[in-house]
């Protein structure tokens, strides 16, 4: 996936040098690609060229210089102090970095046309991680399934909306605790500003390489949320256009809210196990769909894909039918993993268990969502320099 051409004009060079270091170790670097000019003659000479421009940045001067050359041309002014300038998009120069960022983001994300985010989005996936038994791994298979399709070069958004979030990702997130709420109150009250707010919102986890939205703090909230009020949180983060991938973590209702995924996605991936209560819960919750929901649950079972989280003493082969769930075709299977046995199922903890990371990356490779090749990158923010005398990153 080619980076995004972010241009930055100022006319100090200590300025560039510091905000392209940071750029190249930031997450912000992954989809960016900064290009950095303190000569304004270098800078119109760039922009004759026909090099491709995402984002201008510059101070007044800067853009002055250029005059007719960056009509046309999405830009935003850095000013060093508030005031009344004829600039559409004003950002203050001297900011905190992560903040600076954002706000070249924001901008970008305001200003491409819907018809292009909705291009981009075209191929975007979103998968569904459910089950009606709890603790049966859906939050340790939902974050595998981001940790490896990000490992293997995908953009990749984790939307956790179960109602009890235990998962130790947000254990430091105590600022995002009002995103989710954020997000959806523009959502309902400012269609045409949620892509702006969801890149206000979202955050980046460095290590694991993905984007989520900070799962809201109120628990009522999660209760009070419809099938449209999902559909729409989907919609808005797929023609974003910024994603390859996105993975939605259920909890264990069947509530409207899982059906409004349940229609959203390209796959339900349903979790069980072959103990009888698990298989029991199963043949319920569809009973229970089909009931309560008629027409449209069935229309969605050719969605669901049953996974079978296997028990102790079951082999590594399997994923086709098996005789003790014979009316929930298996699609795939997920090992027993035994320190889990001893220590508790941490989430995430899929990544130490080669067994089970394998068995992720089939689940992948089976239902088409990673590239030709597929296999895990290390990511690299290196710089590139374009044009004359430019102070890149």
């Amino acid at each position: 996936m080619s980076k995004r051409s972010l241009i930055v004009a100022v006319q100090e060079s200590g300025y560039l040098e510091r905000l392209g270091e940071y750029i190249r170790h930031s997450p912000f670097g992954e989809s960016w690609q900064l290009t950095g000019f303190t000569n304004p003659a270098a800078l119109r000479g760039y922009i004759r060229g026909g090099y491709a421009v995402d984002l201008l940045v510059a101070q007044p001067g800067m853009m002055d210089e250029l005059g007719e050359l960056a009509d046309g041309i999405l830009s935003a002014v850095l000013m060093q102090s508030a005031g009344v300038a004829p600039y559409k998009h004003q950002l203050q120069q001297y900011q905190p970095l992560p903040q600076l960022l954002q706000e070249f983001a924001a901008v970008y994300s305001e200003s491409v046309q819907p018809s292009k985010q909705g291009t981009e989005a075209d191929d975007t996936a979103i998968v569904a991680v459910y089950s009606p038994s709890g603790g049966i791994g859906k939050t340790t298979l939902a974050l595998q399934l981001v940790r490896q399709a990000a490992a293997c070069g995908l953009r990749v958004f984790y939307l956790n909306l179960e109602q009890w979030n235990s998962s130790p990702l947000w254990d430091s997130d105590t600022d995002g605790s009002e995103d989710f709420s954020r997000l959806l109150y523009t959502l309902q009250t400012s269609p045409d500003k949620v892509h702006a707010q969801l890149v206000a919102v979202r955050k980046r986890h460095t290590s694991l390489g993905f984007d989520y939205i900070v799962p809201s703090s109120n628990v009522e909230e999660r209760l009070s949320l419809s099938a449209d009020h999902a559909e729409k949180l989907l919609a808005a983060i797929k023609t974003s256009g910024e994603y390859d991938l996105i993975v939605a973590d259920l909890d264990s209702r069947l509530d409207l809210v899982h059906i409004g995924v349940f229609g959203t996605s390209r796959y339900v991936l349903w979790l069980l196990s072959p103990d009888s209560a698990s298989l029991r819960k199963t043949e319920l919750a569809a009973q229970y769909g089909s009931h309560k929901y008629g027409s449209a649950f069935e229309g969605m079972l050719p969605k669901l894909l049953y996974v079978l989280v296997k028990g102790p003493g079951m082999g590594m082969e399997g994923g086709g039918g098996a005789d003790f769930a014979a009316s929930f075709p298996i699609a795939a299977s997920l090992p027993f993993v035994k320190e889990w046995a001893f220590c508790g199922q941490a989430a995430g903890s899929g990544y130490s268990s080669p067994n089970y990371r394998g068995a992720v990356d089939l689940l992948l490779r089976q239902l088409a969502l990673l590239p030709p090749g597929g296999d895990a990158i290390e990511r690299s923010n290196g710089p590139a320099a374009q044009g004359a005398n430019p102070q890149s990153a």
